[in-house]
């Protein structure tokens, strides 16, 4: 059950990862911005990758691990469709650095939250196992996000992302074990 809801909660939460990071040259330039002009406020953005999880680092033992999941994927499809209207350089680059940090503080909270669901004898085998879904799914969600920018434009992209997010945001609100102050004895039997 665990592993299943890992499985779908990382094919979900790469789909906005990296479908935003990887594509947002591409994302900017179809919201009306030049192609030079792209590649520096894609710069720009991508700058705020070490914050987010400064962000979690400030949050890591105040907000439990699936609060900050949850909250990151919501964040994120908030911005994604902030994205998608946006027309002002400045609120482009505003909303692609709150989308990365939202992103950022999300993957920093799961890393360590998909950790404590494993016993130890099978934690690294199980993480690696759910994990590679996410790379996999990284592949097609490139793909997927050019069709989407091809097919509807950022909007488009927007909505692709935004059910991913919900995706994973009833994976680990529905599905996902509570571990807030529990010993990992308690949430990994």
């Amino acid at each position: 059950e665990r592993t299943l809801m890992l499985s779908l909660f990382n094919i979900a939460q790469v789909v906005g990862f990296y479908g935003f990071a990887a594509w947002v040259p591409a994302l900017l330039i179809a919201r009306g911005i030049t192609i030079v002009d792209s590649f520096e406020y894609s710069f720009i953005i991508a700058l705020a990758n070490p914050f987010g999880p400064a962000l979690g680092l400030m949050l890591a033992d105040r907000l439990e691990r699936r609060t900050q999941i949850v909250l990151g994927l919501g964040l994120m499809a908030l911005f994604m469709a902030a994205f998608s209207i946006a027309r002002a350089p400045f609120l482009l680059i505003l909303i692609g650095v709150l989308f990365t940090l939202a992103a950022n503080l999300m993957s920093y909270a799961y890393h360590g939250y998909q950790a404590e669901l494993y016993p130890t004898r099978i934690r690294g085998r199980a993480i690696g196992f759910t994990y590679g879904w996410s790379r996999m799914a990284a592949a097609f969600a490139g793909l997927a996000v050019g069709y989407f920018l091809y097919a509807g434009g950022v909007p488009a992209v927007a909505l692709f992302i935004g059910v991913a997010m919900l995706v994973g945001m009833v994976m680990i609100t529905v599905f996902g074990p509570d571990s807030a102050g529990l010993p990992l004895e308690e949430i990994n039997h």
